[in-house]
C-alpha cells in the first residue's frame, strides 16, 4: 500500500510540472482543439462518422468527449483531460505493478518507474487520449497472467472465462486505439499452447466480437464516414518523425530520389519515390516480428507474453509509416516492467526512447520540419533506441526460450536416468538412490 501512495504522489506531482513547470508544460503543438471540436458536437446529439468526423476507432469517441462533460470551452475542456488523463495513468501505474508482481518482477520498482511517465514524455501524457488504450491492454495482460484456483474443474472455467474477459479487453483496446491488435497473435499463441481448443477458439471469437460490435456502430451510424475514418490512414504520407521518413532523408541527403515535404491529414509528412516500396518492406518486417514474437513466447512463463505483446506494440511504433510523439506513451509500460524484471538494457533503450522525443517535441518540433540539422539527429537517434528496444526485447525472449529448452532437456535426461536402473533390475533401492542423485 505504501509503495503504491508514493507511486502515485510521485505521479501527482509530474502531472503538477506538466501543468505549471517547463519544458515539462509545453503543450504548443496539441489536439486539444481537435478533441474539443469533437466533443462539443457529439455532446450536443451528433453523431460520430456521421456528423462529426472521427479518425480513430468508434470507441474512441467516449475517451475523447467524456471530459467535454466539464464544459467545452478552452480551459474547462484542458482541466478536464488533464483530469481524465491522470486518472487513466494511475490506472497503468496500478496494473505495471500488478503485472510485474504477477510475472516474477518487483512491483515496487514497476510502479515507481511508470509514475515517471509525465517526466518522460511531457505535456503530450495529458494532452492526448492514448492512455485509454494503454490501460485496456493492461488490463487484458493481467487478466491472461492472473493466477488460477487449485480445484481441477474451477480452474477449467476459471481459465476460460479469464481468457474470454482478456481477449474482449484486448478488442475493446483496439477499439479505442487500433495499436493493441498487434499483440492479438501472440497473445491467442500463448493461450493456444496453455488451453484446451474450445478455450482458444471461444477467446478467439471473443475478441473478433469485441472488434465487431463497435465496427458495426460505425457503420450503422455512416457507412461513408466509417470509411473515411479508414482511408484517413491508409493515405497518409509518411510521416516526419518516423522510421521511414529517417530512412528516407538519408537517401535524399546521398541523391538518391527527392524527399518532398507535405501538409496533409494534420501532420508533416514527406513524398519520395521509394516511400511506398520502402514502407511496404517494413510492414514485411512488422509482420516477421510479430510472427517471432509469437513463437518465441508460445511456450514462455506469463512473463514472456507480456514482454512479447508490449513488444509487438513497440514493433508497431518503430516500423510504421506514422510516428507520433504519443506513441511513446505506448512504450512506457514495456521500460517499467523491464526495469522490474532487471532487464536494464531494455528499460535503457525504452527510457533513451522517450526522452529523445520530448528533447525534441515540442519545442525543437517546428526545426525537424524546416529539416535542421540538430532535431533530424536527434529524431535519427531515437528511431535507433526503438530498433534496439524491438531487438533487445526479441534477445531477452531468445534467452527464455533457450532456458526453457535446456530444463526441458534436462528434466528428459533425469526422467530417463532415474527409469534406467528399474530396466536394468537394479531395484527399487538403486532407482531411489539413482533419483536423488539426479535431482
Amino acid at each position: 500500500m505504501r509503495s503504491t501512495l508514493a507511486a502515485l504522489a510521485l505521479l501527482g506531482a509530474g502531472w503538477a510540472a506538466t501543468l505549471w513547470l517547463v519544458p515539462w508544460s509545453d503543450e504548443r503543438v496539441n489536439d486539444l482543439f481537435v478533441y474539443r471540436s469533437f466533443a462539443a458536437p457529439v455532446l450536443d446529439g451528433a453523431l460520430p462518422y456521421r456528423d462529426a468526423f472521427l479518425e480513430y476507432p468508434p470507441l474512441a469517441a467516449p475517451a475523447i468527449a467524456l471530459p467535454g462533460l466539464a464544459g467545452t470551452g478552452e480551459d474547462a475542456f484542458r482541466a478536464a483531460f488533464a483530469g481524465w488523463t491522470l486518472v487513466l495513468a494511475a490506472a497503468v501505474v496500478v496494473l505495471c505493478g500488478a503485472l510485474a508482481a504477477r510475472t516474477g518482477g518487483d512491483r515496487t520498482r514497476a510502479m515507481l518507474a511508470a509514475a515517471l511517465l509525465p517526466l518522460l514524455c511531457g505535456a503530450v501524457v495529458r494532452t492526448r487520449f492514448d492512455l485509454a488504450p494503454v490501460a485496456l491492454l493492461l488490463g487484458a495482460l493481467l487478466l491472461l497472467v492472473a493466477s488460477r484456483p487449485r480445484a481441477g474443474i474451477q480452474t477449467a472455467r476459471t481459465r476460460q472465462s479469464r481468457a474470454l474477459a482478456a481477449m474482449t479487453a484486448l478488442g475493446l483496446a483496439a477499439m479505442t486505439k487500433g495499436f493493441p491488435l498487434v499483440a492479438a497473435p501472440v497473445t491467442l499463441a500463448w493461450l493456444a499452447a496453455r488451453v484446451d481448443r474450445r478455450t482458444t477458439l471461444g477467446a478467439a471469437a471473443a475478441l473478433v466480437v469485441a472488434l465487431a460490435l463497435p465496427a458495426a456502430a460505425a457503420l450503422a451510424m455512416s457507412p461513408e464516414g466509417a470509411a473515411d475514418a479508414v482511408r484517413y490512414h491508409l493515405e497518409r504520407p509518411v510521416q516526419i518523425e518516423s522510421v521511414p521518413a529517417s530512412l528516407l532523408i538519408g537517401i535524399d541527403a546521398i541523391g538518391i530520389g527527392e524527399a518532398r515535404s507535405v501538409e496533409s491529414h494534420r501532420s508533416d509528412g514527406l513524398e519520395h519515390p521509394a516511400a511506398a516500396v520502402l514502407t511496404a518492406a517494413l510492414a514485411v518486417l512488422l509482420l516477421a516480428v510479430l510472427v517471432s514474437l509469437a513463437l518465441l513466447s508460445r511456450r514462455g512463463p506469463p512473463r514472456a507474453v507480456v514482454l512479447a505483446a508490449l513488444t509487438a506494440v513497440a514493433a508497431f511504433a518503430a516500423l510504421g509509416k506514422v510516428l507520433s510523439p504519443q506513441y511513446m506513451i505506448w512504450l512506457v509500460p514495456l521500460g517499467a516492467l523491464a526495469f522490474a524484471w532487471g532487464r536494464h538494457a531494455l528499460a535503457a533503450a525504452v527510457a533513451a526512447a522517450i526522452v529523445l522525443t520530448h528533447l525534441e517535441f515540442p519545442a525543437r518540433y517546428f526545426d525537424l520540419v524546416a529539416r535542421e540539422p540538430l532535431p533530424l539527429a536527434t529524431i535519427g537517434l531515437r528511431n535507433a533506441a526503438l530498433l534496439a528496444v524491438v531487438g533487445l526485447a526479441l534477445r531477452e525472449l531468445r534467452r527464455e526460450q533457450h532456458l526453457l529448452d535446456r530444463r526441458g532437456a534436462a528434466v528428459l535426461a533425469g526422467h530417463q536416468h532415474r527409469v534406467q536402473p528399474r530396466i536394468l533390475g537394479g531395484g527399487r533401492k538403486a532407482h531411489l538412490r539413482e533419483g536423488h542423485e539426479t535431482l
